[in-house]
This record gives structure tokens, sequence and C-alpha cells, in this order.
């Protein structure tokens, strides 16, 4: 059975992945949509002597004349107001300038000026938000923190403020801080989607997953369209270890039309490692079908874990599907994949003779596939020929890749027909490979029957 840690991976990867920023919208995206931001953005300046930057009334007519310019073409605004900064004049024209490069997206000039107007005036807090701003979007998350949280403590108090902070603890793995930003956040922007992802983000992170499903719960309600939010919570219901939950998410997005080629991967995985294997091959079928055309490796993951899991009926439709849906772009290594799994269907259902056929089509086209040789070896071995099995898994032996598989099967083989003392050093060898506790106990067992046969 997989892991739950696995399954975890897997729904990451179908939503945007849980464990980057993606699954978390950048906040800044629209701000210049938001008429109180723009207000905010630029305002007036020298109100709040604490916090803003005093201004001459010569600098006042000086900005006065530039007004009309800066609101109708800010590139010859930058142009004019450039030459006007010097060390001395107010710290408002640096800031204004950086206003001007953030509009026109030079974030680094931007911050240059942003950065001078704090130098100049220490307390200026728009600058040290705005500055913050800038470093998100230049995805600089760990000295917005600073700046960000310099704002705040000059006053910034306000929704914004406090879930950039939140986004950039996040952005630096920091997950209780970064829920705390975002708990403050939502108490002053309780509408803010962007605030709830990210404390959701930060409750799957630190493993709360009851206290994520139950926000999710009520974000559902409010938006029952959104498939994302569907998707992100039955990520939650796999860390709860609840996957059958989790798999009742997917089918409600499935249903939507909105199931992508890896979520429904996903599900089949889920119904594998719940034995419902009709469910599973039904998912998996239905991957198949939005699969984009040069990929096919996972469908046939998915005819593998149908194989091993003993679901030799599904596997076989599930090859059969992939190689329909494949059948002019299926390569020659491909192609040889979906014949292992049907040798290993066929000598599974005992039908030798077709397992027979399957394989030496392999290794008349894949002579060095370990696969094949040892799955021909155990063949012959059941059919009592020993000397071809014995050769078949010297030859599997001998690619490295298989050589421990190889070892064990051939011990096996031994072992049937009482050949213990051959088959000792073979699994010993295997053990030294790699140290397992099953391949120790049968050596231990194998070791026993060899005395008592009198070696």
């Amino acid at each position: 059975m997989k892991s739950l840690q696995h399954l975890l991976l897997g729904l990451a990867l179908c939503i945007g992945s849980i464990n980057t920023l993606s699954a978390v919208p950048d906040p800044t995206k629209d701000m210049w949509n938001d008429p109180g931001f723009i207000k905010s953005f630029t305002g007036s300046y020298g109100i709040l002597a604490e916090y803003e930057p005093p201004i001459s009334n010569d600098e006042r007519l000086v900005l006065r004349s530039l007004i009309n310019t800066l609101k109708s073409n800010p590139k010859t605004a930058i142009a004019e107001l450039q030459p006007l900064i010097k060390p001395k004049t107010s710290a408002v024209f640096d800031f204004i300038l950086a206003n001007l490069y953030f509009q026109d997206g030079n974030l680094a000039n931007a911050e240059k000026y942003y950065a001078q107007a704090t130098s100049k005036f220490p307390n200026f807090r728009r600058a040290y938000k705005n500055l913050g701003l800038v470093h998100v979007q230049s995805g600089n998350y760990k000295p917005a923190i600073k700046t960000i949280s310099k704002a705040i403590e000059l006053g910034a108090i306000d929704g914004r403020s406090y879930g950039l902070l939140g986004y950039c603890y996040l952005s630096q793995e920091l997950y209780y801080p970064a829920e705390t930003a975002y708990r403050q956040a939502i108490l002053m922007q309780p509408d803010t989607l962007d605030w709830k992802l990210g404390l959701a983000r930060c409750l799957i992170e630190t493993q709360r997953y009851a206290d994520a499903i139950a926000l999710f719960d009520t974000l559902i309600k409010l938006h029952p369209n959104r498939a994302d939010f569907w998707l992100l919570q039955g990520n939650a219901y796999l860390g709860k270890q609840e996957p059958m939950a989790a798999a009742h998410n997917i089918e409600i997005v499935r249903r939507m039309d909105k199931a992508e080629h890896a979520t429904l991967t996903l599900l089949g995985d889920i119904y594998i490692n719940n034995a419902a294997p009709s469910l599973a091959l039904d998912a998996y079928q239905a991957a198949l079908q939005v699969a984009n055309n040069n990929d096919i490796k996972s469908p046939i993951r998915a005819a593998e874990i149908l194989t091993r899991t003993g679901n030799f009926a599904a596997g076989k439709t599930m090859i059969r599907s992939t190689r329909e849906r494949f059948r002019d772009q299926l390569s020659d290594a491909n192609d040889l994949k979906l014949l292992t799994l049907e040798a290993k269907i066929a000598r599974a259902e005992d039908d030798p003779e077709t397992a027979l056929t399957a394989l030496k089509q392999i290794i008349e086209r894949d002579a060095l596939n370990g696969e094949a040789l040892i799955e021909l070896g155990n063949i012959y071995a059941a059919q009592g020929d020993l000397p071809k099995a014995i050769n078949r898994f010297d030859q599997a032996e001998k690619i490295e890749a298989y050589e421990r598989n190889a070892l064990i099967a051939h011990a096996q083989a031994l072992v049937a027909n009482t050949d213990y003392q051959a088959a000792l050093p073979l699994l010993r060898r295997a053990l030294f490979m790699e140290p397992d506790n099953n391949l120790e106990n049968f050596v231990r067992r194998v070791e026993r029957a060899a005395r008592d046969k009198g070696f």
C-alpha cells in the first residue's frame, strides 16, 4: 500500500503543489485595480507630521506644476522629476518618483527611491509599505518581512499589510508567524479570500487538518463551484487519514468537469489503496481520456498498480485502453513495458504459453531487459526446466539494476528444488546488497532447511 505521504504529494501536484506558494495567490496581483489601494498609494503629504515627511512651499509648488503630467504621462513625469531630487530635497520627491517607477513596472528603480525616501525620513510609513510591495512583487520575501513589519510598527494597521506579511512568512515556511498575520488580516478584511487561503495553507502545513477542513467547509459554502477549494480540502482529508473523504471531494470536482489528468490518476490510487479496484479502473480510464497525447507514463503506471495489486482483469483493460489511446505514438520502450505487464498477468493467470510468447518478444527486441529475463526464468522454473531458468537468471544477474532481484529469483528456484546449499550464497549476496527483514528471515529458514537435510 502506498504511504499517506505519497498520496499527499500526488494531490499536491494535481492542484499546483500545496508545497509551493502557488496554492496561495499573489496578493499584489490585482492591487492596481483597487481604488482604495490607489488612494492610499498616492495620498497627500505632510499632514501627519510624525509619519509624513515635511515639504516646503517651494517644493509644493513644483509638485503642483507636475500634477497633470503625473496623471497623464508617467514617463514624462519621471524624466522631469528625477533631476529635481537632491540629498536635501523632501523625501516626498523620492517617494513620488518611486511610485512612478513602480507603476511603470521598473521595480529596481522603485526599490532604490523608496529606500532613499526612508533614509531621508526614517518614519515614512507609506514608503516602507510600498517598498514592501516592491519586495513581494520581486519575490524578495525576506526583506519584505522587514519593511512591512516596519510599516506596521509605524501604524500601517490594515488588512493588506498584515496579509502581505503573512504571505511573506509563508514563503519562508514560517507557518506560525504567517498564521498570526493572516488572522489579523482576516479580522480587518474578512471577505478577502487570499488571506483565508493563506491561513488554510498554514493549518495544513502544521498538520491541523481538522481546522483546515472546517475552514474549507466555510469557503465551499460561499463558493461551491471553486474546484481548487474542494481539492485543497481533499488534501486536508488525506492528511487526516480519511482518503475516501478526499475521494468524495475529487469526485465532486470530476462532476464539475474540472478534474485534470493528475487528479483523476490520484483518485484511482486512492481507490486501489482502499480495495475498490472497479472504481480505480474507472478513474484511471477517465484520466486516460484527458491525458496529454505525450503523457503515457501515468496510464502505464496505473496498469502496473492494477497488475501488482492482483486486479488482473482491470489491468488487462487498462493495458488495452492505453494501447488504443496511444496507438500512433507508442514508443518501442513503452510497448515493451506493456508487453511485460501482459506477461506478468498471463503467468499469474496460469497461462504460461501466452506469457512465454510475450517475454520472448521482449528479449528478442531488448536482450538486456532484466525484468523480462527474470520473468522468463520464473516460468521455466515453474515448468521444471531448471537449466533454462538458471540461464535466464544468470543473464539478469549481469545487469546491475536487476542483479539483486535475479539473485533472489534464482535462489527461490533452487529452494523449490530443495537445493538449499546452492541457494544460500545467492541469498546472502542479495542480503548484503540491500538488508531486508523479510529476506533475512527467508535466509534463516533456508539455513535451517539445509541443516535438516544434513549439509
